[in-house]
């Protein structure tokens, strides 16, 4: 074979055309959705968004047509398209594995601090160099303005999706704790994109009081990003979203590749410290976070090729270096994730300066991330930094060699553990009849399930 051939196995199966075009396809189902909220007020921007949000608030339990009901007694419309919203999203695919779903949860309680540490570190900092959805983040403040409570709920989200029974099978359809979330999720999604590609159309056709709340997120993006200055943004107005160059908002190739960020790079990141994870065990963890992309509604031909560790790496290596850049509301939310958890490390960890707890979370992303992702972070790494970062990563690599050995890996997790509670802060869930402890963290502790802390290496029995 010639040497120019192109080997057919590290070929993506995804051409620059076809990635384009998903760029331009949003979600169907759920936009159906806001659509009919928008056509049913149509004459107040203030009961528009009021509405969307007792949508987002309704609660994530199994009892949804009952939560529909209650939140929406008098709006025939809108019941009849949350009921058929909530029903096709979660029907079961064709291709669902009930072995790999169980095995793919079970990795991650296996790994659960580890987890979070590569969560923090390497995930949430990849999704702020993908290009134009930053956007998305800087129009609507969700973790620029409020980071710690916005960084939380996304661990807890992550956390309730892959701990016992967040993706389970129930009476034919998908079911759990995680499966509602991501759910309301995606409806939170459809309604962003909504105001985004309608915001002068809504602006000129309902009625709106020019004394917006700021914490009304929905609405000060509506109403703030369409004036010449946005008075919760700063001097600088956000930058415009072009649907011709950056496509739909949250778009199939932007969620596709958010996707990733949760499955691919978790199972990188794993493997960079050291921790063993054999092919099963890596097919399977993607195999669970699939069906999380099809409950949020990514397109099935992209989904369907997330098979294997090996086919995930070519895609995503693909969509990155279509997507990777430098941005000022990247770097912003970068920013703000290394403030949060700095002042979190600060609060929880005695001799803070002396241990250098300040550059803990920045070092540690410098290693478990490429380092042109780190550049587009508008990160920089000083001679100092770099013999710091020394250290830390052989601490890292000794507890990743650790996790491997059964005798020693306790330690291995509770060391982890350590470095994931000054990133998040985490506490055991509790019950009601409890007293809340008081907490001295700066972010707003990360509620793990009881039965998850002591980790249960419940996929030992997959290691053949």
């Amino acid at each position: 074979m010639p040497d120019n051939c192109e080997d057919a196995s590290n070929r993506s199966p995804f051409t620059e055309k076809m990635l384009d075009d998903f760029r331009q396809q949003g979600d169907p189902l759920a936009d159906e959705v806001i659509a009919v909220f928008a056509s049913q007020y149509c004459s107040s921007i203030q009961e528009l968004v009021e509405k969307l949000e007792n949508m987002i608030r309704m609660p994530s339990d199994d009892k949804v047509i009952d939560a529909i009901q209650k939140y929406f007694p008098d709006d025939e419309n809108i019941q009849h398209a949350l009921e058929k919203f909530f029903m096709q999203a979660t029907s079961l695919p064709k291709w669902i594995n009930a072995e790999k779903l169980e095995l793919g949860s079970h990795v991650f309680q296996d790994h659960l601090f580890s987890g979070i540490m590569i969560l923090g570190c390497a995930s949430l900092p990849t999704t702020y160099v993908c290009q134009p959805d930053t956007k998305v983040l800087g129009f609507t403040r969700l973790l620029i303005d409020d980071a710690p409570r916005r960084l939380v709920e996304t661990a807890q989200m992550v956390t309730d999706v892959m701990g016992e029974e967040g993706l389970s099978v129930k009476d034919g359809r998908l079911s759990g704790k995680g499966i509602q979330s991501i759910l309301k999720i995606r409806l939170i999604h459809a309604a962003v994109r909504h105001l985004m590609l309608h915001k002068k159309k809504i602006l000129a056709d309902h009625q709106h009081d020019n004394n917006i709340d700021p914490d009304d997120f929905l609405l000060a993006y509506v109403f703030d990003s369409s004036q010449e200055q946005s008075s919760w943004y700063g001097k600088k107005k956000p930058e415009s979203w072009d649907i011709e160059t950056d496509g739909v908002p949250i778009n199939n190739e932007a969620l596709a590749i958010i996707l990733l960020t949760f499955s691919f790079t978790i199972l990188r990141g794993l493997k960079k410290i050291g921790v063993r994870i054999n092919k099963k065990q890596r097919n399977a963890y993607l195999h669970t976070w699939n069906i999380v992309g099809y409950t949020l509604g990514i397109d099935e031909q992209f989904l369907v090729e997330f098979s294997s560790y090996e086919k995930t790496k070519i895609i995503y290596t693909q969509i990155m270096s279509r997507r990777r850049g430098y941005s000022n509301d990247g770097n912003l939310l970068q920013q703000s994730l290394l403030e949060a958890f700095s002042e979190n490390a600060k609060h929880l960890i005695p001799f803070s300066r002396l241990l250098h707890v300040r550059r803990l979370a920045r070092l540690i992303t410098s290693i478990l991330i490429s380092k042109e992702s780190y550049k587009a972070l508008g990160l920089k790494l000083s001679f100092y930094d770099y013999i710091v970062r020394f250290f830390i990563w052989l601490g890292i690599r000794l507890f990743g060699f650790l996790v491997n050995i059964k005798l020693l890996r306790p330690i291995a997790n509770y060391m982890f553990s350590r470095i994931a509670q000054s990133l998040w802060d985490w506490r055991k869930e509790y019950n009601k009849s409890e007293q809340t402890h008081e907490k001295t963290a700066i972010l707003k502790p990360l509620v793990i399930p009881y039965k998850l802390v002591p980790t249960s290496y419940l996929s030992g029995k997959y290691n053949s």
